[in-house]
């Protein structure tokens, strides 16, 4: 990882896959005026713009930080500055980095960008896409998913949470799985690292909430008991 920073503006990148960053790599306009732009996906507490950014054309998830709830309506990007190492995409980096080098199933993050504006900060943050990937809930809503990848699921979540990771914010659109059938698990940036406890079953009754909330949004999308129970299975 190396740093850079020029005034007002910093950026934290992986130097194998932007070895020149500026902040003007961190808007969708510079894309759309290069031509690189893929596609958007809109999900709680940011947008995605999908661009042919890396080496070799590789595609890379471009996504600003935006609040949710009542406060975003007021207050949209704009975050209180408590030093770099406390803002969100600095810390969001470093811990997706840690948890990539660990081996476990996460984005590559390729740069975190950091704006102040004096008591206040706007942030973005860059990862690789990963290949062939669809969010669970799309998964979910298109068809049924087999027990056996149920059990790959909780395995998969049973290895974030033997490395002490909570992640506040899992949910359907958070976990995607890629075009050879592994699941990931993305956007850690409400996720910490914590000694192991009472948090993993309450994290895992958390991700049960958010499936059947879209459940009941929407009657075709397929969870019943028995995924769940295939998943536990996983989890062991």
């Amino acid at each position: 990882m190396r740093e850079w920073h020029n005034g007002a503006h910093h950026v934290l990148h992986d130097p194998d896959a932007m070895s020149h960053p500026r902040a003007e790599l961190f808007t969708p306009a510079y894309w759309q005026t290069v031509d690189r732009v893929e596609g958007r996906a809109q999900g709680r507490g940011g947008s995605v713009v999908f661009v042919r950014g890396g080496k070799d054309g590789e595609a890379w998830a471009l996504r600003h930080y935006r609040r949710g709830g009542q406060l975003g309506r007021v207050v949209r990007d704009s975050y209180l500055w408590l030093g770099l190492a406390a803002a969100r995409p600095w810390r969001e980096f470093r811990l997706t980095a840690e948890l990539r080098a660990k081996g476990l199933p996460v984005p590559r993050p390729v740069a975190a960008y950091v704006e102040r504006r004096g008591l206040a900060y706007r942030g973005d943050l860059i990862t690789a896409r990963i290949a062939g990937a669809e969010p669970l809930a799309d998964l979910l809503a298109a068809g049924v998913l087999p027990a056996a990848q149920w059990a790959a699921l909780g395995k998969m979540l049973r290895r974030f949470h033997a490395s002490g990771v909570r992640h506040d914010d899992i949910n359907a659109r958070n976990i995607l799985r890629d075009g050879k059938g592994a699941f990931h698990l993305i956007d850690f940036d409400k996720a910490r690292l914590l000694p192991l406890g009472a948090w993993q079953a309450q994290n895992l009754a958390r991700f049960r909430r958010s499936l059947e909330k879209f459940k009941s949004a929407s009657p075709g999308f397929h969870f019943e008991d028995a995924d769940w129970a295939a998943l536990l299975t996983g989890y062991g």
